[in-house]
Protein backbone atom coordinates (compact mmCIF):
# COMPACT_ATOMS: atom_id res chain seq x y z
CA UNK A 1 0.00 0.00 0.00
CA UNK A 2 1.15 3.52 -0.72
CA UNK A 3 2.16 6.32 1.62
CA UNK A 4 1.87 4.53 4.94
CA UNK A 5 5.08 5.27 6.87
CA UNK A 6 3.21 6.84 9.81
CA UNK A 7 0.22 4.52 9.87
CA UNK A 8 -0.14 1.95 12.62
CA UNK A 9 0.73 -1.56 11.47
CA UNK A 10 -2.46 -2.71 13.17
CA UNK A 11 -4.55 -0.52 10.90
CA UNK A 12 -2.63 -1.51 7.79
CA UNK A 13 -3.25 -5.18 8.60
CA UNK A 14 -6.90 -4.44 9.31
CA UNK A 15 -7.32 -2.67 5.97
CA UNK A 16 -5.65 -5.56 4.12
CA UNK A 17 -8.08 -7.99 5.74
CA UNK A 18 -11.03 -5.79 4.78
CA UNK A 19 -9.80 -5.76 1.15
CA UNK A 20 -9.56 -9.57 1.16
CA UNK A 21 -13.01 -9.89 2.73
CA UNK A 22 -14.68 -7.47 0.33
CA UNK A 23 -13.08 -9.21 -2.63
CA UNK A 24 -15.25 -12.25 -1.82
CA UNK A 25 -18.44 -10.14 -1.91
CA UNK A 26 -18.66 -9.53 -5.65
CA UNK A 27 -22.37 -10.40 -5.86
CA UNK A 28 -23.12 -7.89 -3.11
CA UNK A 29 -21.36 -5.14 -5.06
CA UNK A 30 -23.07 -6.13 -8.29
CA UNK A 31 -26.41 -5.50 -6.57
CA UNK A 32 -25.16 -2.34 -4.88
CA UNK A 33 -24.68 -1.62 -1.18
CA UNK A 34 -24.45 1.50 0.99
CA UNK A 35 -21.47 2.28 3.21
CA UNK A 36 -23.63 1.88 6.31
CA UNK A 37 -24.86 -1.56 5.20
CA UNK A 38 -21.29 -2.57 4.42
CA UNK A 39 -20.03 -1.54 7.87
CA UNK A 40 -22.94 -3.40 9.48
CA UNK A 41 -21.88 -6.55 7.62
CA UNK A 42 -18.24 -6.11 8.71
CA UNK A 43 -19.34 -5.63 12.34
CA UNK A 44 -21.06 -9.01 12.50
CA UNK A 45 -19.88 -12.63 12.52
CA UNK A 46 -17.70 -14.04 11.10
CA UNK A 47 -15.78 -10.78 10.59
CA UNK A 48 -16.10 -8.59 13.74
CA UNK A 49 -13.90 -5.85 12.24
CA UNK A 50 -15.70 -3.04 14.06
CA UNK A 51 -17.85 -2.62 17.16
CA UNK A 52 -20.74 -0.29 18.08
CA UNK A 53 -18.38 2.55 19.06
CA UNK A 54 -17.08 2.65 15.50
CA UNK A 55 -20.30 4.39 14.42
CA UNK A 56 -21.00 6.39 17.59
CA UNK A 57 -17.97 8.57 18.34
CA UNK A 58 -17.08 11.20 15.71
CA UNK A 59 -13.36 10.44 15.55
CA UNK A 60 -13.91 6.68 15.56
CA UNK A 61 -16.53 7.08 12.84
CA UNK A 62 -14.01 8.96 10.70
CA UNK A 63 -11.40 6.26 11.16
CA UNK A 64 -13.89 3.48 10.40
CA UNK A 65 -15.03 5.34 7.30
CA UNK A 66 -11.43 5.90 6.21
CA UNK A 67 -10.47 2.22 6.58
CA UNK A 68 -13.55 1.06 4.64
CA UNK A 69 -13.01 3.57 1.83
CA UNK A 70 -9.29 2.81 1.73
CA UNK A 71 -10.20 -0.86 1.20
CA UNK A 72 -12.83 0.02 -1.41
CA UNK A 73 -10.46 2.14 -3.49
CA UNK A 74 -7.77 -0.54 -3.27
CA UNK A 75 -10.35 -3.09 -4.40
CA UNK A 76 -11.41 -0.74 -7.21
CA UNK A 77 -7.84 -0.67 -8.52
CA UNK A 78 -7.48 -4.44 -8.18
CA UNK A 79 -10.71 -5.14 -10.07
CA UNK A 80 -9.80 -2.68 -12.83
CA UNK A 81 -6.41 -4.40 -13.26
CA UNK A 82 -8.13 -7.80 -13.31
CA UNK A 83 -10.74 -6.62 -15.82
CA UNK A 84 -13.61 -7.33 -13.43
CA UNK A 85 -15.29 -3.96 -13.93
CA UNK A 86 -15.23 -0.55 -12.24
CA UNK A 87 -16.34 -0.19 -8.63
CA UNK A 88 -18.44 2.98 -8.44
CA UNK A 89 -17.92 4.29 -4.90
CA UNK A 90 -20.44 6.59 -3.22
CA UNK A 91 -21.52 6.62 0.42
CA UNK A 92 -25.13 5.72 -0.40
CA UNK A 93 -24.40 3.24 -3.18
CA UNK A 94 -21.26 1.23 -3.91
CA UNK A 95 -21.70 -0.80 -7.06
CA UNK A 96 -19.55 -2.90 -9.37
CA UNK A 97 -20.26 -1.81 -12.92
CA UNK A 98 -20.32 -4.29 -15.79
CA UNK A 99 -17.26 -6.13 -17.05
CA UNK A 100 -15.55 -4.66 -20.11
CA UNK A 101 -16.81 -7.41 -22.43
CA UNK A 102 -20.34 -6.36 -21.55
CA UNK A 103 -19.78 -2.66 -22.11
CA UNK A 104 -17.13 -1.67 -24.63
CA UNK A 105 -13.99 -3.04 -26.24
CA UNK A 106 -11.34 -4.11 -23.77
CA UNK A 107 -8.80 -1.56 -25.05
CA UNK A 108 -11.28 1.27 -24.72
CA UNK A 109 -12.26 0.00 -21.26
CA UNK A 110 -8.64 -0.20 -20.11
CA UNK A 111 -8.01 3.36 -21.30
CA UNK A 112 -11.19 4.60 -19.60
CA UNK A 113 -10.40 2.79 -16.36
CA UNK A 114 -6.86 4.16 -16.36
CA UNK A 115 -8.05 7.73 -16.81
CA UNK A 116 -10.69 7.30 -14.12
CA UNK A 117 -8.15 5.99 -11.65
CA UNK A 118 -5.61 8.72 -12.31
CA UNK A 119 -8.23 11.45 -12.11
CA UNK A 120 -9.87 10.12 -8.97
CA UNK A 121 -8.80 12.58 -6.28
CA UNK A 122 -10.87 10.73 -3.70
CA UNK A 123 -8.87 7.59 -4.40
CA UNK A 124 -5.65 9.55 -3.84
CA UNK A 125 -7.01 10.81 -0.53
CA UNK A 126 -8.17 7.46 0.86
CA UNK A 127 -5.14 5.52 -0.33
CA UNK A 128 -2.82 7.93 1.51
CA UNK A 129 -2.44 6.84 5.15
CA UNK A 130 -1.07 10.29 5.94
CA UNK A 131 -4.63 11.61 5.73
CA UNK A 132 -5.71 9.00 8.25
CA UNK A 133 -3.02 10.20 10.66
CA UNK A 134 -4.02 13.86 10.34
CA UNK A 135 -7.29 13.16 12.12
CA UNK A 136 -5.50 13.87 15.41
CA UNK A 137 -1.73 14.22 15.23
CA UNK A 138 -1.20 14.97 18.93
CA UNK A 139 -2.79 11.81 20.24
CA UNK A 140 -2.46 9.58 17.21
CA UNK A 141 -0.57 6.72 18.88
CA UNK A 142 -2.99 6.45 21.78
CA UNK A 143 -5.97 6.70 19.45
CA UNK A 144 -4.64 4.00 17.15
CA UNK A 145 -3.97 1.64 20.02
CA UNK A 146 -7.40 2.34 21.53
CA UNK A 147 -9.13 1.78 18.22
CA UNK A 148 -7.31 -1.51 17.70
CA UNK A 149 -8.69 -2.64 21.05
CA UNK A 150 -12.16 -1.43 20.10
CA UNK A 151 -12.06 -3.33 16.81
CA UNK A 152 -11.26 -6.43 18.85
CA UNK A 153 -14.31 -5.65 20.97
CA UNK A 154 -12.18 -4.85 24.00
CA UNK A 155 -12.05 -8.55 24.68
CA UNK A 156 -9.29 -10.73 26.02
CA UNK A 157 -9.37 -13.69 23.68
CA UNK A 158 -9.22 -17.23 25.05
CA UNK A 159 -8.06 -19.73 22.50
CA UNK A 160 -8.84 -23.41 22.58
CA UNK A 161 -5.77 -25.52 21.66
CA UNK A 162 -7.80 -27.37 19.02
CA UNK A 163 -8.78 -24.07 17.35
CA UNK A 164 -5.14 -23.05 17.06
CA UNK A 165 -4.18 -26.45 15.68
CA UNK A 166 -7.03 -26.25 13.15
CA UNK A 167 -6.01 -22.73 12.12
CA UNK A 168 -2.43 -23.89 11.53
CA UNK A 169 -3.67 -26.86 9.50
CA UNK A 170 -6.04 -24.75 7.40
CA UNK A 171 -3.23 -22.37 6.46
CA UNK A 172 -0.69 -25.17 6.00
CA UNK A 173 1.52 -23.68 8.69
CA UNK A 174 3.71 -26.07 10.74
CA UNK A 175 3.23 -25.52 14.47
CA UNK A 176 6.89 -26.05 15.25
CA UNK A 177 7.88 -23.15 12.99
CA UNK A 178 8.80 -19.78 14.49
CA UNK A 179 5.85 -17.56 13.53
CA UNK A 180 6.53 -14.04 12.34
CA UNK A 181 4.17 -11.62 10.65
CA UNK A 182 5.78 -11.98 7.17
CA UNK A 183 5.60 -15.80 7.41
CA UNK A 184 1.96 -15.75 8.54
CA UNK A 185 0.95 -13.24 5.86
CA UNK A 186 2.68 -15.27 3.15
CA UNK A 187 0.90 -18.54 3.96
CA UNK A 188 -2.39 -16.70 4.46
CA UNK A 189 -2.24 -15.01 1.05
CA UNK A 190 -1.33 -18.33 -0.60
CA UNK A 191 -4.20 -20.15 1.15
CA UNK A 192 -6.70 -17.41 0.30
CA UNK A 193 -5.74 -17.55 -3.38
CA UNK A 194 -6.48 -21.29 -3.44
CA UNK A 195 -10.01 -20.97 -2.06
CA UNK A 196 -11.05 -17.51 -3.27
CA UNK A 197 -14.41 -17.52 -5.12
CA UNK A 198 -12.69 -15.98 -8.14
CA UNK A 199 -10.36 -19.00 -8.27
CA UNK A 200 -13.05 -21.67 -8.06
CA UNK A 201 -13.41 -21.76 -4.28
CA UNK A 202 -16.38 -20.69 -2.18
CA UNK A 203 -17.14 -17.68 -0.01
CA UNK A 204 -17.34 -19.94 3.05
CA UNK A 205 -13.88 -21.38 2.38
CA UNK A 206 -12.47 -17.87 1.99
CA UNK A 207 -14.14 -16.77 5.24
CA UNK A 208 -12.63 -19.76 7.06
CA UNK A 209 -9.14 -18.84 5.86
CA UNK A 210 -9.61 -15.18 6.83
CA UNK A 211 -10.89 -16.23 10.26
CA UNK A 212 -7.91 -18.57 10.79
CA UNK A 213 -5.54 -15.73 9.89
CA UNK A 214 -7.30 -13.34 12.30
CA UNK A 215 -7.13 -15.93 15.07
CA UNK A 216 -3.40 -16.52 14.65
CA UNK A 217 -2.71 -12.77 14.46
CA UNK A 218 -4.35 -12.41 17.87
CA UNK A 219 -2.89 -15.62 19.29
CA UNK A 220 0.68 -14.62 18.45
CA UNK A 221 0.02 -10.91 19.13
CA UNK A 222 1.29 -9.96 15.68
CA UNK A 223 0.58 -6.37 14.65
Amino acid sequence: MQNQPDASEAYVLQAELVVDTLSTQKLLFQRGVSEYELIEILKKAPYHFFDEASLREPLMLFKTHFIVFHALYQLKRDWIEQGEGVLDIHTLNIKLEQKPSQVIGSKEYAAKASVMTEADTLAEYYLDWGNFEKADRKNVDALLNAFWQRMAGGKVYAFEPKDIVDAHALLGLPQDEHITLPILKRVYKKSLQLVHPDKGGTQQEAQDVIHAYQMLLRYYSLK
